[in-house]
């Protein structure tokens, strides 16, 4: 057996691909290009805490289009592909923020996005009245903004989670922490969202 550390990207990514090893062999895919991805976000001017989360992204867009990738020499290339689209992804949303009925929301957990951060769906839905999609509005922006009082790395987790979809060992691998912190942090947020939010917030959403 090859050992871990030397292991070749292409060895890594056929035992990915072959469902192996999971967590070890995306733990160590994950160290052995995140300074590489890390860098290329600093050196488009991106801000230390922005480079942090897109570097984050870029690897959850990795683990899911990991089977997708037929030739595994090209992984660095298609990984940096990825990195692009995801800059040009956050560029486009920056440059989106004035646009209205657009809020994280807690009904996009398991969504399908891949690249860039989780963007929130409109909440007005031609299949509601007007005054359930007021109510609707008024308890995704409670949320929203109740999340982003969570301290940095909780909320980081109860965006994996629920935006993007992630398991707790897929979230550990990611944020390179243990899933017993994972856990922790999800389980302090859903105590903290339940006692602020009450009504607003199911609890079975994290």
């Amino acid at each position: 057996m090859v050992e871990l550390k030397k292991k070749t990207t292409e060895q890594i990514i056929e035992e990915l691909r072959q469902g192996l090893n999971r967590e070890a062999n995306y733990k160590l895919l994950f160290e052995r290009y995140h300074d590489q991805v890390y860098r290329f976000f600093q050196r488009k001017g991106m801000a230390r805490e922005d480079c942090r989360d897109l570097t984050q992204d870029v690897f959850v867009s990795v683990h899911r289009g990991l089977k997708g990738l037929r030739d595994h020499t090209q992984f660095h290339t298609w990984l940096f592909r990825i990195a692009r689209n995801i800059f040009t992804n956050e560029l486009e949303r920056s440059g989106a923020k004035k646009r209205t009925g657009r809020v994280f929301s807690l009904e996009e957990r398991g969504g399908k996005t891949d690249e860039g951060p989780g963007i929130a769906r409109k909440v007005t839905d031609p299949r509601t009245g007007p005054m359930e999609a007021l109510l609707e509005k008024e308890r995704n922006e409670k949320v929203t903004e109740a999340v982003k009082r969570l301290p940095p790395q909780m909320q980081r987790c109860v965006q994996l989670r629920i935006v993007k979809g992630l398991s707790m060992a897929e979230i550990a691998a990611v944020m390179r922490i243990s899933i017993n912190t994972v856990k922790a942090h999800l389980h302090q947020a859903r105590k903290v969202l339940k006692e602020e939010l009450g009504q607003h917030f199911n609890d079975s959403e994290l």
